[in-house]
Formats: structure tokens, C-alpha cells, sequence
């Protein structure tokens, strides 16, 4: 199976998409015909308390009005909070697929950070490539550094994790990862 996978970026309160996540939803409609994939694959949670839905759905919902691709081969992901749990819960909807190939699409200055979370969170499984659609934030010192320092505290929080347990990657992910362990946002359940 061959996966296409949209990173979500921002929505207002509207639920009216960013600018980055339009662009990255556009990339992927020209992108998806093109190569035969099985699967367009949204991502993202009901971050915004003043907006219900969840924007791996608003991001869905945008590409199924702005194109021709069948409802059928689009899935959105409601669970990921940020890029490491997109990769996790990636993994987990399809564990018990065969994938041969996953391509990430997201912004110039989140592919090298993308491509190094999916390669580990896979466990260098399966064809990781990942796209960028250009933005002006890769020119932006505090925006690369902020992406730098995100993946070190990746690296730190999953240090010595066994990427082909399910049971080690949600533990990390509820314990060390603030996004799921209560710190920022509610804790999730060890045991997803």
C-alpha cells in the first residue's frame, strides 16, 4: 500500500484553513493522481476550543471539495496533536497493512524534521520521502531553530524506545511527550 499523507498546519476559528495548510492540501491534490497511491491520508485533532472539528477533517473536506479524488481513498487521522504523534497514530491506524511507501507532504522548513520522525516512528520500514511547499518561514532563523530544538526534545523523549513495540512508542508518547502526557493538553491513555 502506498500512502499520501497531508501534515496539517492552522485553521481559524472558522475552521477556515491557514494559508501553509491550503498550500500543503493543494500539493497533495496535484501529487495524488499522479503516482497511483492507494490512500490520501489527513491528520490533526480539535485543537482550537473555539472550533469543534477536527482539522484533519476541515483539511479532508477541502480536498474532496477542490478535486476528484473519491471520498473513498481520503482518511482522516482525528487523533495527532503535532508531528510525532502524526506519525504514531499513522503507524497505529495501519498496523496490519503492508506499506511499501509513504510520501509526507508539509512545509520547506518541517521536511528534514518530518522525514526524520517518520523514519524512526516507522522504524526505517517502510520508503519514508516527504515534500515541502514553499514558505517564507524557511528563511525565518527563529522558525529553523524552533524546528532543530523540537527534534532534539524528540530525541530526548524517545531515547531507547523500541519502535517495533506499539506498547513502548504510546508509553513515551503519554509519559514524555507534553502534547499527550497532561502538561499542555489532556493526557492520553498509555494503551491508545
Amino acid at each position: 500500500m502506498k500512502l499520501l499523507v497531508v501534515l496539517s498546519h492552522l485553521m481559524s476559528r472558522s475552521c477556515e484553513l491557514g494559508e501553509e495548510s491550503v498550500a500543503r492540501a493543494n500539493m497533495a491534490i496535484k501529487m495524488f493522481p499522479c503516482d497511483q497511491y492507494d490512500k490520501l491520508v489527513t491528520l490533526g485533532w480539535d485543537y482550537r476550543a473555539d472550533c469543534d472539528v477536527p482539522i484533519a477533517e476541515v483539511v479532508s473536506d477541502y480536498i474532496l471539495k477542490n478535486s476528484d479524488i473519491n471520498k473513498s481513498s481520503v482518511i482522516a487521522i482525528r487523533e495527532s496533536r503535532d508531528t510525532v504523534g502524526d506519525a504514531v497514530y499513522c503507524l497505529d491506524f495501519f498496523r496490519g497493512s503492508i506499506l511499501k511507501k509513504i510520501v509526507v507532504v508539509t512545509s520547506d522548513y518541517h521536511v528534514e524534521r518530518t522525514k526524520f520522525i517518520f523514519n524512526r516512528v516507522f522504524n526505517n520500514s517502510v520508503s519514508i520521502e516527504v515534500y515541502g511547499v514553499e514558505t517564507e518561514a524557511n528563511l525565518d532563523s527563529e522558525i529553523l531553530l524552533h524546528e532543530q530544538q523540537s527534534l532534539d526534545a524528540f530525541c530526548q523523549a524517545f531515547d531507547g524506545i523500541d519502535f517495533s513495540s506499539r506498547h513502548e512508542i504510546f508509553s513515551a508518547l503519554s509519559e514524555m511527550h507534553p502534547f499527550y502526557n497532561g502538561k499542555i493538553y489532556p493526557k492520553i491513555s498509555s494503551h491508545e
